[in-house]
């Protein structure tokens, strides 16, 4: 019997409770702890903390003042928040100016303010351009358009920047629902030359007409620590009815205290080790790893390690890699205020060039009823990586994966709260998953890497009843 949505829910909010948990934070450090102690509680095996070391990232003060060289003694203190990773500053002072990032310009020595806006991305789009397959039984899609949490930069907005010599970057966050500056992104764990502070919306509008008004000086003061410290990855086994591996894998951190990224993706790797640990060993159809790695928001530290210290297992040992990210509620801003809606955010399955792979996952898809999902390519979204936008890009292209993600546009800010975990998602998802490690039980890792094809493909995956979907290219 898989553990109940009540459980589940308990499991995120008992992580939640413990505050931000950023790479190297107190919280995160007890998560660590607890789940290894509820992977020895559900009788798994081989419970083991594996060290990793990332870069804790942690913002101790910063302010941002304006003013007019005409008038010196008119300063107009602008709210934000520090970009993560970026360097620290007792007190920059420079010529401010707005900059939007078209064309080469000088900005050496410039405190330079652009704008960073979110991706809006129609669902009708998703489908015909990038996935193998779609599910929409009550043809939803095109009227869906998402607000994806991230810019066309990503982690790269402040590059331009840096690259046109700006001594200090100012980044308007456009486009959220929320008038919002408490935005982790990078979290490459790459150290910036230059400080940067994102602003809200409103505040940009606020600092653009002050510019505009001939406020042409500011002053920034960014204080922050960061060092290398230690971490975990937390894996657990169960033995299964062949020599080879199934891993099952979410992460620990997150940039705030994060309900859905991803204290969700804890409860689901939890919910597969207790469903496995009551199922007899001969009916497991492969040995059983679970995964809760480390340094995701430092720039993957944890897989990076898992990943280049058991390259040989990954590449020969390994039937599947499974990642489970973010059971997340759409919410949207209804009259000046964000409501959380009944509906799931659209569902993205990263899955390997397998027929056999996407098959399975195609029907434990329709079989439990996970509307919005799409089958999306192991690279090529966005255009032109080689790997998933997910965990999983760091098992790609060594072992076959299935990476469940969805990307709600609150996913890297502090409104990451309790209410916005999808609680109807978490009994489907997991059943789901309970079917895609049983559908591997004919197929070994080498047969399956035998599978893979080079799209496109012909034949379509169905489900059993007809429904509104998407064919394979």
């Amino acid at each position: 019997m898989v553990p109940s949505t009540e459980t589940m829910v308990g499991w995120i909010e008992e992580v939640f409770a413990q505050g931000i948990r950023r790479p190297g934070y107190a919280a995160d450090d007890w998560a660590e702890r607890w789940s290894a102690e509820v992977f020895r509680e559900m009788g798994l095996e081989n419970v083991t903390l594996d060290p990793i070391e990332v870069e804790r990232w942690q913002p101790l003060q910063w302010s941002l003042e304006v003013w007019s060289e005409d008038d010196p003694g008119d300063v107009t203190s602008i709210a934000g928040y520090p970009i993560p990773f970026s360097a620290d500053v007792d007190a920059l002072e420079g010529e401010l100016t707005f900059w939007d990032g078209e064309g080469e310009v000088d900005l050496a020595g410039k405190l330079v303010v652009s704008e960073n806006a979110m991706i809006e991305l129609p669902q009708a789009a998703v489908g015909p351009l990038f996935a193998s397959w779609w599910y929409d039984p009550l043809d939803e899609l095109d009227q869906l358009i998402q607000i994806l949490p991230f810019s066309a930069g990503f982690s790269e907005a402040m590059e331009p920047s840096i690259e046109a010599g700006a001594s200090a970057y100012i980044g308007i966050l456009r486009g959220f629902p929320v008038d919002t500056d408490r935005y982790y992104v990078p979290y490459d764990g790459r150290e910036r030359p230059i400080p940067g502070l994102w602003i809200s919306s409103s505040n940009g509008d606020r600092l653009v007409e002050l510019i505009d008004g001939g406020a042409t000086r500011a002053r920034l003061v960014l204080e922050r620590s960061l060092e290398t410290v230690g971490s975990h990855n937390v894996t657990a086994t169960l033995p299964g009815n062949s020599d080879e591996w199934i891993v099952i894998g979410s992460h620990h951190d997150g940039p705030w205290s994060s309900a859905v990224e991803d204290a969700s993706g804890i409860a689901l790797v939890l919910a597969q080790a207790q469903y496995w640990a009551q199922v007899p060993r001969e009916q497991r159809p492969h040995n059983l790893m679970f995964l809760l790695n480390g340094g995701h928001m430092s720039g993957g530290a944890g897989l990076l390690h898992f990943v280049g210290t058991r390259r040989d297992f990954v590449e020969n040992d390994l039937v599947v890699e499974i990642h489970l990210e973010h059971a997340a509620s759409v919410a949207e801003n209804i009259e000046g205020e964000v409501v959380v809606t009944d509906e799931p955010e659209p569902r993205w399955w990263f899955t390997s060039h397998i027929a056999p792979l996407e098959q399975a996952v195609a029907d434990a898809i329709c079989e439990h009823g996970l509307k919005r999902s799409f089958i999306m390519p192991p690279e090529g979204f966005p255009p032109g990586s080689t790997n998933p936008p997910t965990d999983a890009a760091f098992f790609h292209p060594h072992s076959p994966i299935v990476s469940f993600l969805t990307a709600p546009w609150y996913l890297f800010d502090e409104s990451d709260t309790l209410d916005k975990v999808h609680r109807p998602s978490l009994v489907p998802l997991t059943l789901a998953t309970i079917d895609i490690v049983n559908a591997m039980a004919d197929h070994t890792a080498a047969s399956l890497r035998g599978l893979t094809y080079t799209p496109p493909r012909v034949e379509p995956l169905s489900c059993a009843e007809p429904i509104p979907m998407g064919p394979l290219r």
